[in-house]
Protein backbone atom coordinates (compact mmCIF):
# COMPACT_ATOMS: atom_id res chain seq x y z
CA UNK A 1 0.00 0.00 0.00
CA UNK A 2 1.51 3.37 -1.00
CA UNK A 3 2.42 5.67 1.83
CA UNK A 4 0.28 8.76 2.30
CA UNK A 5 2.19 11.79 1.21
CA UNK A 6 2.85 14.13 4.10
CA UNK A 7 1.96 17.78 3.68
CA UNK A 8 4.98 19.93 3.62
CA UNK A 9 5.68 23.22 5.43
CA UNK A 10 4.52 25.30 2.42
CA UNK A 11 1.03 23.81 2.70
CA UNK A 12 0.71 24.78 6.35
CA UNK A 13 2.15 28.21 5.73
CA UNK A 14 -0.42 28.76 2.97
CA UNK A 15 -3.25 27.52 5.19
CA UNK A 16 -2.21 29.86 7.99
CA UNK A 17 -1.93 32.78 5.54
CA UNK A 18 -5.40 32.01 4.18
CA UNK A 19 -6.83 31.86 7.68
CA UNK A 20 -5.23 35.16 8.67
CA UNK A 21 -6.47 36.78 5.46
CA UNK A 22 -10.02 35.57 6.15
CA UNK A 23 -9.95 36.85 9.73
CA UNK A 24 -8.52 40.19 8.61
CA UNK A 25 -11.19 40.42 5.93
CA UNK A 26 -13.96 39.87 8.47
CA UNK A 27 -12.55 42.52 10.78
CA UNK A 28 -12.16 44.94 7.85
CA UNK A 29 -15.75 44.32 6.73
CA UNK A 30 -17.02 44.88 10.25
CA UNK A 31 -14.98 48.08 10.57
CA UNK A 32 -16.33 49.39 7.29
CA UNK A 33 -19.86 48.81 8.55
CA UNK A 34 -19.32 50.68 11.81
CA UNK A 35 -21.74 53.63 11.80
CA UNK A 36 -20.41 57.18 12.20
CA UNK A 37 -21.17 59.11 15.37
CA UNK A 38 -24.64 60.69 15.23
CA UNK A 39 -26.62 63.26 17.18
CA UNK A 40 -29.04 61.53 19.54
CA UNK A 41 -31.88 63.96 18.80
CA UNK A 42 -31.65 64.34 15.01
CA UNK A 43 -29.89 61.08 13.98
CA UNK A 44 -27.62 63.26 11.82
CA UNK A 45 -23.90 62.68 11.47
CA UNK A 46 -21.73 64.58 13.92
CA UNK A 47 -19.18 65.20 11.19
CA UNK A 48 -21.92 66.99 9.20
CA UNK A 49 -21.26 64.85 6.13
CA UNK A 50 -24.92 64.61 5.09
CA UNK A 51 -25.24 62.54 1.90
CA UNK A 52 -28.38 64.45 0.91
CA UNK A 53 -30.77 67.14 2.12
CA UNK A 54 -34.39 67.58 1.08
CA UNK A 55 -36.25 70.71 2.19
CA UNK A 56 -40.05 70.72 1.98
CA UNK A 57 -41.45 74.26 2.17
CA UNK A 58 -45.20 74.17 2.86
CA UNK A 59 -47.17 77.37 2.23
CA UNK A 60 -49.98 77.78 4.77
CA UNK A 61 -51.53 80.94 3.37
CA UNK A 62 -54.83 79.10 2.82
CA UNK A 63 -56.29 76.22 4.82
CA UNK A 64 -55.80 72.62 3.71
CA UNK A 65 -58.84 70.40 3.37
CA UNK A 66 -58.82 66.68 4.14
CA UNK A 67 -57.74 65.76 0.61
CA UNK A 68 -54.87 68.26 0.72
CA UNK A 69 -53.70 66.87 4.04
CA UNK A 70 -53.72 63.34 2.65
CA UNK A 71 -51.60 64.04 -0.43
CA UNK A 72 -49.14 66.25 1.47
CA UNK A 73 -48.66 63.46 4.00
CA UNK A 74 -48.14 61.02 1.12
CA UNK A 75 -45.57 63.38 -0.40
CA UNK A 76 -43.65 63.56 2.89
CA UNK A 77 -43.81 59.78 3.18
CA UNK A 78 -42.35 59.33 -0.30
CA UNK A 79 -39.57 61.87 0.29
CA UNK A 80 -38.69 60.28 3.63
CA UNK A 81 -38.54 56.79 2.12
CA UNK A 82 -36.37 57.99 -0.75
CA UNK A 83 -33.64 59.35 1.54
CA UNK A 84 -30.38 57.42 1.85
CA UNK A 85 -29.08 56.52 5.29
CA UNK A 86 -28.18 59.73 7.17
CA UNK A 87 -29.96 61.80 4.51
CA UNK A 88 -31.55 64.92 6.02
CA UNK A 89 -35.15 66.08 5.63
CA UNK A 90 -36.30 69.53 6.75
CA UNK A 91 -39.93 70.64 6.93
CA UNK A 92 -40.34 74.42 6.90
CA UNK A 93 -43.09 77.02 6.54
CA UNK A 94 -42.95 80.72 5.56
CA UNK A 95 -43.13 83.24 8.38
CA UNK A 96 -45.56 86.10 7.70
CA UNK A 97 -44.39 88.01 10.79
CA UNK A 98 -40.72 87.84 9.77
CA UNK A 99 -40.42 86.93 6.06
CA UNK A 100 -36.69 86.17 6.13
CA UNK A 101 -37.05 83.82 9.09
CA UNK A 102 -38.97 80.78 7.80
CA UNK A 103 -39.96 78.46 10.59
CA UNK A 104 -38.27 75.09 10.79
CA UNK A 105 -41.04 72.72 11.80
CA UNK A 106 -38.82 69.65 11.92
CA UNK A 107 -35.38 68.60 10.72
CA UNK A 108 -33.71 65.24 11.10
CA UNK A 109 -31.85 62.45 9.34
CA UNK A 110 -32.92 58.98 8.32
CA UNK A 111 -31.36 56.18 10.37
CA UNK A 112 -31.70 54.00 7.28
CA UNK A 113 -34.63 52.01 5.95
CA UNK A 114 -35.10 48.25 5.88
CA UNK A 115 -34.66 48.26 2.10
CA UNK A 116 -31.07 49.46 2.48
CA UNK A 117 -30.12 47.18 5.37
CA UNK A 118 -27.18 44.78 5.02
CA UNK A 119 -28.63 41.37 6.05
CA UNK A 120 -25.17 40.08 7.03
CA UNK A 121 -24.57 42.72 9.69
CA UNK A 122 -28.06 44.20 10.27
CA UNK A 123 -31.56 43.04 11.12
CA UNK A 124 -34.00 44.57 8.58
CA UNK A 125 -36.92 44.33 11.03
CA UNK A 126 -35.02 46.26 13.69
CA UNK A 127 -33.88 48.79 11.11
CA UNK A 128 -37.49 49.42 10.09
CA UNK A 129 -38.57 49.80 13.71
CA UNK A 130 -35.81 52.35 14.32
CA UNK A 131 -36.77 54.24 11.15
CA UNK A 132 -40.39 54.41 12.24
CA UNK A 133 -39.66 55.46 15.83
CA UNK A 134 -36.75 57.87 15.32
CA UNK A 135 -37.62 59.41 11.96
CA UNK A 136 -41.05 58.75 10.47
CA UNK A 137 -43.20 59.16 13.59
CA UNK A 138 -41.72 62.49 14.78
CA UNK A 139 -41.73 63.90 11.24
CA UNK A 140 -45.37 63.05 10.63
CA UNK A 141 -46.36 64.18 14.12
CA UNK A 142 -44.97 67.66 13.57
CA UNK A 143 -46.34 67.77 10.03
CA UNK A 144 -49.86 67.03 11.28
CA UNK A 145 -49.55 69.89 13.77
CA UNK A 146 -48.45 72.48 11.24
CA UNK A 147 -50.72 71.47 8.37
CA UNK A 148 -53.81 72.21 10.42
CA UNK A 149 -52.44 75.52 11.66
CA UNK A 150 -54.26 78.81 11.22
CA UNK A 151 -54.32 80.66 7.91
CA UNK A 152 -51.32 82.93 7.31
CA UNK A 153 -51.94 86.55 6.24
CA UNK A 154 -49.19 86.51 3.61
CA UNK A 155 -46.95 84.20 1.58
CA UNK A 156 -43.35 85.43 1.53
CA UNK A 157 -42.17 82.50 -0.59
CA UNK A 158 -39.16 84.21 -2.16
CA UNK A 159 -37.93 85.52 1.16
CA UNK A 160 -38.25 82.07 2.74
CA UNK A 161 -36.35 80.38 -0.09
CA UNK A 162 -33.60 83.01 0.10
CA UNK A 163 -32.95 82.05 3.72
CA UNK A 164 -33.33 78.32 3.14
CA UNK A 165 -30.82 78.49 0.30
CA UNK A 166 -28.35 80.05 2.73
CA UNK A 167 -28.55 77.25 5.31
CA UNK A 168 -25.09 75.87 6.13
CA UNK A 169 -26.44 72.31 5.75
CA UNK A 170 -27.83 73.08 2.28
CA UNK A 171 -24.68 74.14 0.48
CA UNK A 172 -22.90 72.70 -2.55
CA UNK A 173 -20.87 70.36 -0.35
CA UNK A 174 -23.99 68.23 0.15
CA UNK A 175 -24.00 65.72 -2.74
CA UNK A 176 -27.77 65.76 -3.33
CA UNK A 177 -30.06 68.71 -2.56
CA UNK A 178 -33.80 68.97 -3.24
CA UNK A 179 -36.34 71.71 -2.61
CA UNK A 180 -40.03 70.77 -2.67
CA UNK A 181 -42.36 73.77 -2.72
CA UNK A 182 -45.93 72.96 -1.65
CA UNK A 183 -48.02 76.04 -2.40
CA UNK A 184 -50.59 77.72 -4.64
CA UNK A 185 -47.49 79.65 -5.84
CA UNK A 186 -48.96 83.08 -5.06
CA UNK A 187 -46.04 85.20 -3.80
CA UNK A 188 -47.54 87.77 -1.45
CA UNK A 189 -45.41 90.08 0.70
CA UNK A 190 -44.86 93.80 1.08
CA UNK A 191 -41.90 93.73 -1.30
CA UNK A 192 -43.69 91.88 -4.10
CA UNK A 193 -47.27 90.65 -4.29
CA UNK A 194 -48.78 88.87 -7.25
CA UNK A 195 -52.19 89.89 -5.97
CA UNK A 196 -51.25 93.52 -6.60
CA UNK A 197 -49.04 93.40 -9.69
CA UNK A 198 -49.90 90.08 -11.31
CA UNK A 199 -47.14 87.98 -12.86
CA UNK A 200 -45.69 90.59 -15.21
CA UNK A 201 -41.90 90.24 -15.10
CA UNK A 202 -41.48 94.01 -15.54
CA UNK A 203 -43.37 94.56 -12.29
CA UNK A 204 -41.10 92.10 -10.51
CA UNK A 205 -37.99 93.82 -11.91
CA UNK A 206 -39.04 97.00 -10.11
CA UNK A 207 -39.39 95.25 -6.74
CA UNK A 208 -36.76 95.01 -3.97
CA UNK A 209 -36.69 91.22 -4.48
CA UNK A 210 -35.39 91.41 -8.05
CA UNK A 211 -31.73 91.40 -7.03
CA UNK A 212 -32.23 89.10 -4.07
CA UNK A 213 -31.91 85.56 -5.35
CA UNK A 214 -31.38 82.46 -3.20
CA UNK A 215 -28.34 80.25 -3.56
CA UNK A 216 -30.07 77.36 -5.29
CA UNK A 217 -27.53 76.58 -7.97
CA UNK A 218 -27.51 72.83 -8.55
CA UNK A 219 -30.56 72.26 -6.35
CA UNK A 220 -33.30 70.04 -7.78
CA UNK A 221 -36.57 71.96 -7.38
CA UNK A 222 -40.10 70.60 -7.70
CA UNK A 223 -43.24 72.66 -7.07
CA UNK A 224 -46.42 70.89 -6.02
CA UNK A 225 -49.41 73.15 -6.62
CA UNK A 226 -52.08 73.04 -3.92
CA UNK A 227 -55.46 72.59 -5.65
CA UNK A 228 -57.88 75.50 -5.25
CA UNK A 229 -61.45 75.85 -6.44
CA UNK A 230 -60.49 79.20 -7.92
CA UNK A 231 -57.11 80.84 -8.53
CA UNK A 232 -56.59 84.59 -8.30
CA UNK A 233 -54.53 84.54 -11.52
CA UNK A 234 -54.32 82.18 -14.51
CA UNK A 235 -52.33 79.23 -13.20
CA UNK A 236 -50.38 78.89 -16.45
CA UNK A 237 -49.02 82.43 -16.07
CA UNK A 238 -48.07 81.80 -12.45
CA UNK A 239 -46.22 78.61 -13.37
CA UNK A 240 -44.38 80.37 -16.20
CA UNK A 241 -43.26 83.12 -13.81
CA UNK A 242 -41.79 80.64 -11.35
CA UNK A 243 -40.10 78.66 -14.08
CA UNK A 244 -38.23 81.79 -15.15
CA UNK A 245 -37.47 82.76 -11.55
CA UNK A 246 -36.01 79.36 -10.62
CA UNK A 247 -33.98 79.19 -13.81
CA UNK A 248 -32.42 82.54 -12.92
CA UNK A 249 -31.36 81.13 -9.55
CA UNK A 250 -29.43 78.32 -11.22
CA UNK A 251 -31.74 75.63 -9.81
CA UNK A 252 -32.46 72.46 -11.74
CA UNK A 253 -36.15 73.18 -12.10
CA UNK A 254 -37.84 69.91 -12.93
CA UNK A 255 -41.57 70.50 -12.99
CA UNK A 256 -44.67 72.04 -11.55
CA UNK A 257 -47.33 69.46 -10.73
Amino acid sequence: MPRRKERGPWFWRGAIALMLTSVFGLFAAAAMNQPPATDSETNCRMDRQDPSHTIVLVDQSDPFNATDLAWVRALLEDEARALPKYGRLTLSVPNAASPYDPLTVWSGCSPGSAEGANPIFQNPRMIEQAWQAKFHKPLMGRADEVLVDTVAPSSPLMEAMFTLGDRPDFQAGVPARRLILVSDLMQHSKDFSMYKTGTEWEAFEGSPLMDLRPGLEGVAVVARVVPRQEYALPLGEVKAFWQRWFQDTGAEYGSVT
